[in-house]
């Protein structure tokens, strides 16, 4: 069997419109490529990653070879999963019967969000409940309260509801993050800490690690370190060490995620599956899923934030869990309807806006986006996580005032503290 062809279907599949623009202004990508692998044998493998086409290049790695050569396959796994597609189905097995023993028929699967106020925080969470999702990884961020947020969860959310939040190290320091996080420890639905404070500061992290019994989550799995080294992989050395109690599983290769996988099982250490994608790779994270000892954080794959997930029978979730396609390959049929339909779907138009970061005693410092707004906050030039801190979007309304601001913060990467004067 060989691979003979490579099709790259763009398709452009909104978010749910309750949320729709709230992604767009965290800059998610609306923007799908799905691939499909065609072969000699007149098989059809499926592949699909967020964003537009990958460069000829890559995809001409692929052509040519036998889907088998790409067992745990180093490349990218968008691709790779298209390989174990054709694997099981020319074998007639699920794909995960080419990855290890499976060891659960469910897989722990969350709900993800980017940040938002404590009330649409607590809106999602009750979508996320009502779908069957019991885990729910939320992004922190700076300029929305965390505590508030909790709190918000933690009143809407069903008893064995969790919620993970990912602060991609804006708590930024000791100093910082102890008393956020003790506040944290007095919410029982807050169940981890990703990344809480900068990595690299490893004896910090230690520090904070010692203080609150929240698990801490390290972004990486990595253990393998290719070629004659004498320096092992990070993610291995505080594996070890003990200086985190859960790690994610993000966009690895085949061959990483299930060497990690091992890994972290004989250290007795959980995994969070992150893929994104729709409902293909959902079915591709299930069966990883499926043969990973410790995959039992609840992973993500934003499959739930499309308005369709592009499958022909959705996936089964229940009680935070998602059911393995049990067929062949990933064990998932493409919808030919819905491929047609976003292959047509026009660039939507968006506002100019400027983000609003309102401290207490509401002052109002003004941003050029909440991209900025986030990196500025971790360097320290605003203050950060102060208690009752939101971020609001203000749309272009016509009037003289936004007009001048919105030229103003294009002029230099600061905000305007100043409120506008007409």
């Amino acid at each position: 069997m060989k691979i003979t062809e490579i099709e790259s279907i763009p398709l452009r599949v909104p978010y749910e419109e309750r949320i729709r623009k709230r992604y767009y202004h965290f800059a998610m990508t609306e923007l799908v490529t799905v691939y499909k692998f065609y072969t000699d044998t007149g098989l059809i493998g499926l592949g699909e990653n967020p964003g537009p086409p990958f460069d000829q290049e890559v995809l001409d790695a692929y052509l040519g070879t036998n889907p088998f050569d790409h067992v745990m396959g180093d490349g990218r796994f968008n691709l790779d999963m298209a390989c174990y597609d054709l694997m099981g189905k020319d074998l007639g097995l699920p794909a995960w019967k080419l990855m290890g023993q499976q060891v659960r028929q469910w897989v722990a699967m969350g709900w993800w969000m980017p940040c938002m106020s404590p009330e649409d925080t607590a809106a999602e969470v009750q979508v996320a409940a009502e779908r069957g999702y019991r885990g729910l990884k939320c992004k922190a961020r700076a300029f929305y309260d965390v505590v508030e947020q909790s709190r918000a969860i933690q009143e809407v959310a069903p008893p064995d509801f969790r919620v993970e939040f990912d602060f991609n190290g804006s708590l930024i320091n000791v100093e910082k993050a102890l008393p956020i996080l003790r506040e944290l420890e007095k919410i029982p639905v807050v169940k981890g800490l990703e990344e809480p404070i900068f990595a690299y500061d490893v004896e910090g992290w230690r520090r904070l690690h010692q203080e609150i019994r929240i698990p801490f989550y390290l972004h990486g799995v990595g253990v393998i370190r290719e070629g004659a080294s004498r320096q092992p992989s990070g993610p291995w050395i505080g594996l070890r060490a003990g200086d985190f109690d859960g790690a994610l599983c993000s966009h690895e290769s085949v061959k990483s995620a299930l060497a990690s996988g091992w890994a972290f099982a004989a250290a007795n250490t959980p995994i969070l599956l992150q893929y994104v994608g729709t409902g293909i790779t959902a079915a591709f994270a299930c069966h990883l899923g499926a043969v990973i000892p410790t995959a039992t954080i609840p992973g993500v794959t934003a499959s739930h934030a499309y308005e369709d997930d592009l499958i022909a029978t959705p996936h089964k979730v229940q009680r935070g869990f998602m059911r393995v396609p049990e067929g062949h390959g990933l064990g998932v049929v493409l919808d030919e309807d819905a491929v047609k339909r976003y292959s047509q779907t026009p660039e939507p138009t968006w506002e100019r806006h400027i983000s609003v970061v309102t401290l207490p005693g509401d002052i109002k410092h003004y941003y050029r986006n909440l991209q900025q707004a986030e990196r500025l906050m971790k360097q320290g030039v605003d203050e950060s996580y102060a208690p009752g801190v939101r971020l609001d979007e203000w749309e272009d309304d016509g009037s003289e005032a936004f007009d001048e601001l919105f030229k103003q913060l294009q002029e230099n990467d600061s905000p305007v503290w100043e409120a506008p004067t007409s």
